[in-house]
């Protein structure tokens, strides 16, 4: 059996950096590429959540074949196979995001309730209509520039997410999904980090603010996320330093000064390390791929206002 692809998105195979949180387009946009034939992938590190409002098709989630019939929604956890097969009506939208940049509350609602790949019909459900107006602001925010924009892109996937996690266990008991200790220390940790990153506090520094001995604390962070104390800072000083890369004209060696490398050469070295290029070739690369998104969703909107 020919073992099954892990993709970032649906057909790249290029990286994709920390910065990328969330992505958002249509069934259309995506599925009409390969003839409405997505074949088997799975996808390394990020959560996909599709809504299906109109048309047909068929979901392989795990080795199982369903159904769908919208309007539905369909939750894809990282690591798990998936494909599908849609009509050339579908309608809807899909939201690949990256599970550790959503608030911990709802990291945690994704773990106790949605563990495994899930397809929810929701015909009659009352939370249907509001999920699919979700679903439409999303992609408004995600097309626009307007001020909140990311605020409020977080908010509405929050709510998604914690709607759709209510539907697949609406009989958990209430404090099925309330924080653990270690969770409330985790969000204490990632809000330090948060604050200081910039200034490299040593492991020494966040435990003593923690109250937590330097051991402890690296087992809570390996144990909460899979990755080390220092990991975990490292992620933070990438996700902003690319956030700054792409939506900002701040030089290379000023934002390298802005998070506390007072050698250029060596913010290069770490990011580079981290993405597998230097600063420069990520930036160039970020804004032609948001520029690609812009001329396609432009092209959607000339195509059916033409059809009209």
């Amino acid at each position: 059996m020919a073992a099954i692809p892990t993709y970032k998105l649906y057909g790249e195979k290029t990286a994709v950096s920390g910065e990328f949180l969330l992505h958002c387009e249509t069934l259309f946009s995506r599925s009409s590429l390969y003839r409405f034939e997505i074949d088997l992938h799975r996808h390394e590190n990020f959560l996909q959540i599709l809504y299906i409002s109109e048309g047909q098709g068929d979901a392989t989630l795990d080795g199982e074949v369903i159904g769908i019939t919208p309007p539905a929604a369909i939750v894809v956890p990282p690591l798990f196979s998936h494909g599908f097969r849609f009509s050339r009506a579908i309608k809807g939208m899909i939201i690949t995001v990256l599970p550790a940049a959503l608030p911990l509350a709802v990291r945690t609602s994704l773990k106790q309730a949605l563990p495994l790949p899930l397809h929810m019909p929701l015909e009659g459900e009352p939370c249907a209509s509001e999920i699919g107006l979700l679903m439409e602001r999303i992609a408004e925010e995600y097309a626009g520039i307007k001020p909140g924009r990311n605020g409020l892109l977080e908010a509405y996937l929050a709510t998604v997410v914690l709607l759709l996690a209510r539907q697949a266990a609406p009989d958990a008991s209430s404090d099925r999904l309330t924080l653990t200790a270690n969770d409330r220390r985790m969000e204490k940790l990632t809000a330090l980090i948060a604050a200081h990153f910039r200034s490299h506090k040593t492991a020494a520094f966040y435990a003593r603010e923690m109250g937590l001995s330097p051991t402890h604390l690296n087992r809570l962070a390996k144990a909460g996320t899979g990755a080390t104390l220092q990991q975990l800072i490292a992620r933070k000083q990438l996700e902003i330093a690319q956030q700054e890369l792409i939506f900002s004209q701040t030089s290379i060696q000023a934002i390298a000064l802005n998070h506390g490398f007072t050698d250029p050469a060596y913010f290069t070295r770490f990011f580079t390390r981290e993405t597998g290029l230097t600063p420069r070739a990520w930036r160039l690369a970020e804004r032609q791929k948001l520029q690609n998104l812009s001329d396609r969703a432009q092209a959607e909107i000339s195509e059916v206002t033409a059809s009209e």
